[in-house]
């Protein structure tokens, strides 16, 4: 069950289940998720405490499996890997070049880069973060207007490389965070993303409230979540 605490602002998820155990565990996992097992007997509201007084060290068990992960070396721009822009395949391309470069053409993606350049990769997803912006602004202009009526304001918007949410959003700061990765999918996945997040201002955990609503402004959203979850849920592009 997927439960959420509001810790200084920011949303904290967490899958919790009760087990035949005697004390409340925390795990973080290598994906950087948080699952969480309490005995029988203990209330959910008692584990939603007990999270949030862990919450600080949450977060450095989180910082620190980012700074891991972020170090581990990848194939990202491996010549030939099959990637998804915006719901479509290409085939990523290396060439070397003078300078860093991408091109996206039928059917692949060129990246140019001077040879064994150490930073093609941050370069890489600064090049997808540009890209998304205009998408993803569009999809948040389009979600708001689903949501008009129940009183929330327009939030800004971050972008960022995340490995393990799609989105997220900060109800004290009124913004919402994208992964740069969603830019794999297409727009109906990337309007679902953006809406689940919206809808967070209107109901912060996910309770029936919570899901009444997307089910009333996005019918088909278990659908466009599961193509979401099975097509492009692929690590980084």
């Amino acid at each position: 069950m997927l439960r959420a605490i509001n810790y200084c602002g920011l949303r904290v998820e967490y899958d919790f289940v009760k087990k035949n155990i005697k004390n409340i565990n925390i795990r973080i996992t290598p994906e950087g998720s948080i699952s969480v097992s309490a005995p029988f007997r203990v209330p959910a509201e008692t584990v939603d405490g007990f999270v949030e007084e862990k919450a600080e060290w949450i977060f450095r068990k989180m910082a620190d499996i980012e700074k891991r992960r972020e170090a581990m070396p990848d194939d990202v721009l491996r010549d030939g890997k099959e990637a998804f822009f915006l719901g479509r395949k290409y085939t990523i391309r290396l060439e070397e070049g003078n300078k860093f470069g991408v091109e996206l053409g039928e059917g692949k993606i060129t990246v140019s880069a001077r040879n064994g350049d150490e930073n093609l990769k941050a370069k890489y997803i600064k090049w997808l973060e540009k890209e998304a912006e205009p998408v993803f602004e569009q999809s948040l202009s389009d979600m708001m207007r689903l949501m008009d009526g129940y009183g929330i304001e327009r939030p800004g918007l971050y972008i960022r490389n995340m490995k393990s949410r799609w989105g997220s959003c900060n109800n004290r700061q009124k913004r919402v965070g994208l992964n740069v990765q969603l830019i794999k999918a297409d727009r109906d996945c990337i309007d679902q993303v953006v809406l689940h997040e919206l809808a967070h201002f209107v109901h912060y955990d996910h309770g029936e409230g919570f899901y009444a609503l997307l089910g009333k402004l996005m019918p088909d959203w278990k659908e466009r979540k599961k193509r979401l979850e099975t097509s492009y849920n692929d690590g980084i592009i």
